[in-house]
Parts: structure tokens; C-alpha cells; sequence
């Protein structure tokens, strides 16, 4: 079977795999002239034990505070493109390393965030 859209291997290759972890973490609040918006993070990580590869699917977007509706997902320019992360590792490593690999793009997304690019985020610890 022939796959000619990188979509449809990358759906595949998820389908195959047993899945590792499932994460979002919300990262801040941004002020905007919509109004608030949660910046957030999040991985689906799934282990190919044939192959010995972690996929670590990583997303990056922005929704309305307080709204879990799916499909209220967007971007803006300064926030990092989705990626698919691979590395090879044994199943027993499989879930430290996608939790690093998630840890690594939390840091990437909140550093895009930064006031460089002109928005203005506040620690959500701050609010608890």
C-alpha cells in the first residue's frame, strides 16, 4: 500500500503504536483584544515495540479560557509549528523519555510567549 499524503503514514504509524502518555498542560494566560486566552501545551506519545521508537506527537495552541470545546484550538504566528518527535529507545525507557521530550516543549512554547513577541502572560501559579 502505497501512502502518498505524510498525514496518512503519520496516522498509521499512531495506529500501530501502544500508547505511552497522553498530556496539556496549560501554560499561562495571555491578554489579548479578544480577551484572555490559555496558552497551552500538549503530547500524545505512543511506543512501537517492533521498531523500538518512541513518536511523540507535540502541539502548541492557544483557547478561550475555561473552554475544553473541541475545535476552539488556534495559533498565532509566534507560537511554535506542531512537530513529531522519533528516537529510538526500549519500551522501559519509553515513558521518561516522552515526559522529557514533553518537558523540553513546554519550555520551547513558554519561551515563545516571552514579551519579545509582545504578549503579555501571567503565571498561572500566581492565581491558585
Amino acid at each position: 500500500m502505497m501512502l502518498s499524503h505524510p498525514l496518512m503514514l503519520h496516522s498509521l504509524l499512531f495506529d500501530i503504536m501502544r500508547h505511552v502518555i497522553d498530556t496539556s498542560e496549560v501554560l499561562g494566560i495571555i491578554e489579548t483584544a479578544e480577551g484572555e486566552l490559555e496558552l497551552c501545551a500538549s503530547a500524545d506519545a505512543g511506543f512501537d515495540s517492533s521498531a523500538g521508537l518512541l513518536g511523540v506527537e507535540l502541539k502548541a495552541f492557544l483557547r478561550p479560557v475555561g473552554k475544553f470545546v473541541k475545535g476552539s484550538h488556534f495559533s498565532r504566528h509566534w507560537l511554535p509549528m506542531n512537530e513529531t518527535v522519533t528516537e529510538s529507545c526500549s519500551h522501559d525507557e519509553s515513558t521518561d523519555l516522552a515526559k522529557a521530550i514533553f518537558r523540553s516543549w513546554v519550555h520551547k512554547v513558554h519561551q515563545a510567549a516571552s514579551p519579545l513577541n509582545q504578549v503579555h502572560l501571567h503565571d498561572l501559579t500566581s492565581k491558585l
